[in-house]
């Protein structure tokens, strides 16, 4: 049954419209509102000595006798039980409504004063105000309102048409006009009423419905987490199990490399070593994919322009091997990036690596520059630039995809699990960085990165202020300028500084490939070819005239004629520690943090170029295990620890690094034994200590692992 008329409704929605209708009616209800009018027209009554006090009073009474049910109707609506029939509770209203109507019905025909207008029309007036009233109460339920109306104000119009005269039968007239405009305006407002009504039903039905979508995605998400995290505590033991037997493997497979083997063999040998570094390199990245911490870049950032040369240096060799020209493009001036160096590296490895690797023929460049993004910060761009075949426009959507299957020939020539790419997107935007792709086939590839820029501010010295001269240096010098170079050697020889001077340039060459050089000084000129001498890995100041251009191969550039404050200031940023107090303190360091005989030992029986290798492939494990384990023991996860600590120990033991392997061993031994967090902090920090030292000590005896 539809409740308005002319207008088509679901049943459902007649219900939902009805109980909406009869909680405001039930909520509208207020049991005083007759007080007033009742008592106003008993007193009117009494002082035309109409009728007697009693009978006066008693419509009055009915009507509070009537209150009180209705009062108690609204309790029991109130708690209803869930799911009654809202009709039900609509007729009872109505009902209760009739009977009040009734009664004032009859107040009307005890109150009124026959032969007196102004009382009839007093009356009227408290009739109409009741009736206002009321409607208030009733407009919800236009059926309540009627069976009020029509039993309250019909008995006084007939009364009043009885009486007969004009103005009482334009007062009858009145009441009936009144009642039914009230009852006109109840259509509209059950209309507003419905739309309102509706509007919070389907609100209230959103909100479950959102709220239930919102219970799904939490517990999904929950689920989705606990996945995630026993994947990557399975990803992280299982390559750690995994490690330690591939570095002895790797260890092995090199000793046997350099052994007198046959042909045959050896070439086994290499395809075996090929092989097991293919799988660490595999190994490490998917260690990286499955770690999802962002990392934090030290407080003023790193020298992007010294990254790119590190790498430029280390991948020359595979660019001349297939013939290929790797160019550098920085400029004079750059800031710092917001970045961990060894991170920065390792994905232009990976860029630059591919590079080559994909490029038959041409050239590889690697240009810097400093932009300014959209909002402001300050950026600086890396871009790898090459030659070769390019990437299918089909490819570039999913380049950057771990794993990601393409059965074409572009990547049919080359063997990989297609993660490398993968590796480096994680790491650049772990620190905030973007990177990016541009390649159409035939035209090469361009590859870029770009990071938060740094602004690194040097302390601030007053235009007389002198700086403190660098001293115990061992510099080599290629300055065919002989007043350049009188005036350098001048400023630096006094202070313990040992200056070698070359006369040519292939002279300057193979010395500088030798090592055991603080620091390179060369003419702008001549910087590139130093740069790309194969071994070459000390830092190069340029001495470059005002029309001289800045040279990419220079680690630094001064602009000559310069002050011997300006000269102090280059080479003592491009030294990183104090030459005075290393060589004070290499011998103590040395025989601290590892085990000469052993090393002598080594080195007598594999050969200086085997031992620097095996202590290369070393150091490369032992950082990322360092890096690895100070991850552990922030978050205190000894378990984790204690595993790195093993594998520390593993490592460093082939090598006679008896401090390191002791710190190692007592780290697992308390994590195993569930030593507290304080003991176990002070452990680990005691095997980072004792890294630390060893990696320095062998620099030192060994200047090409410094690179």
């Amino acid at each position: 049954m539809a409740i308005e008329d002319g207008v088509n409704r679901s049943d459902a929605q007649d219900e939902t419209l009805l109980k909406g209708r009869v909680a405001v009616l039930y909520a509208l209800s207020d049991h005083h509102l007759f007080l007033p009018f009742a008592a106003l027209c008993m007193a009117a009554s009494l002082m035309e000595s109409a009728t007697s006090l009693y009978l006066s009073a008693t419509p009055l009474l009915l009507l509070i006798a009537a209150s009180v049910v209705r009062n108690g109707l609204k309790e029991a609506y109130e708690k209803r039980a869930q799911g009654s029939a809202s009709l039900l509770w609509a007729n009872r209203y109505t009902v209760l409504s009739a009977v009040e109507g009734t009664i004032w019905g009859f107040g009307a025909a005890v109150w009124f004063a026959p032969g007196s207008f102004p009382a009839q029309a007093y009356l009227v007036l408290a009739f109409l105000g009741m009736s206002a009233t009321e409607f208030i109460a009733r407009a919800a339920y236009r059926p309540a309102y009627l069976a009020q109306a029509a039993t309250s104000l019909l008995p006084l119009a007939a009364l009043l048409i009885f009486e007969g005269g004009t103005y009482q039968w334009l007062s009858a007239i009145l009441l009936v006009m009144f009642g039914g405009t009230l009852f006109s305006y109840s259509a509209k407002i059950a209309d507003l009423l419905d739309e309102s009504i509706l509007l919070r039903h389907d609100n209230s039905q959103l909100i479950g419905r959102l709220s239930e979508e919102k219970r799904s995605a939490e517990t999904a998400r929950d689920a989705a987490q606990a996945s995630e995290r026993a994947k990557s505590g399975f990803i992280a033991n299982i390559s750690h199990e995994l490690r330690t037997p591939l570095n002895a493997v790797l260890g092995m497979a090199q000793l046997l490399e350099r052994s007198d083997l046959a042909k045959t063999q050896r070439d086994h040998v290499k395809v075996l070593l090929e092989a097991g570094r293919g799988l660490k390199t595999l190994l490490d990245d998917i260690i990286v994919l499955s770690q999802q911490e962002r990392l934090t870049a030290p407080e003023g950032g790193c020298d992007g322009a010294q990254a790119v040369r590190t790498v430029a240096r280390l991948l020359q060799p595979n660019a001349w091997e297939k013939r290929l020209r790797l160019s550098l493009n920085i400029p004079a001036v750059l800031p710092h990036v917001a970045a961990d160096p060894r991170l920065l590296r390792r994905v232009l490895l990976k860029l630059v690596g591919n590079a080559i690797k994909f490029t038959e023929r041409g050239n590889i460049e690697i240009s810097l520059d400093a932009i300014e993004a959209e909002s402001g910060e300050r950026k600086v761009r890396f871009v790898i630039t090459d030659t070769g075949p390019g990437i299918p426009n089909h490819l570039l959507g999913t380049i950057f995809e771990p794993f990601t299957k393409q059965d074409d020939s572009y990547t049919a020539r080359h063997t990989g699990a297609g993660v490398g790419l993968a590796v480096a997107k994680q790491l650049v935007e772990s620190i905030g960085g973007t990177i990016g792709v541009e390649s159409e086939p035939g035209m090469g590839a361009r590859f870029w990165i770009t990071l938060p820029a740094v602004q690194a501010h040097a302390p601030e010295r007053s235009e007389g202020e002198a700086v403190a001269p660098p001293s115990g240096l061992s510099i080599l010098a290629y300055l065919p300028d002989d007043e350049i170079r009188v005036s350098v050697e001048r400023l630096l020889s006094p202070f313990g500084n040992a200056m070698t001077s070359t006369e040519t340039l292939a002279q300057a060459a193979t010395i500088s490939t030798r090592g055991g050089y603080s620091l390179i000084v060369a003419a702008a000129a001549s910087v590139d070819v130093l740069a790309a001498t194969p071994g070459q890995r000390t830092p190069i100041l340029a001495i470059a005239r005002s029309e001289e251009r800045h040279p990419d191969g220079a680690d630094a550039v001064l602009r000559w004629p310069a002050t011997s404050n300006a000269l102090f200031t280059a080479i003592t940023a491009l030294t990183a520690y104090s030459p005075n107090a290393a060589n004070e303190s290499k011998k103590e360091d040395v025989d601290a943090a590892i085990d000469s005989k052993a090393i002598n030992e080594l080195e007598k029986s594999l050969g200086v170029k085997t031992l620097i290798d095996i202590l290369q492939s070393y150091l490369h494990t032992a950082e990322g295990l360092a890096e690895a384990l100070s991850a552990a023991s922030g978050k205190e996860d000894w378990n984790q620890a204690g595993r790195l600590a093993q594998d520390f120990a593993g490592a460093a033991g082939g090598l006679g690094l008896a401090a390191l392997t002791s710190a190692a061993r007592l780290l697992a031994q308390g994590a195993r034994d569930g030593a507290g967090d304080d003991a176990l902090s002070s452990a680990a920090e005691s095997v980072l200590s004792e890294h630390t030292r060893v990696r320095e000590a062998l620099r030192r005896l060994y200047p090409d692992l410094a690179a």
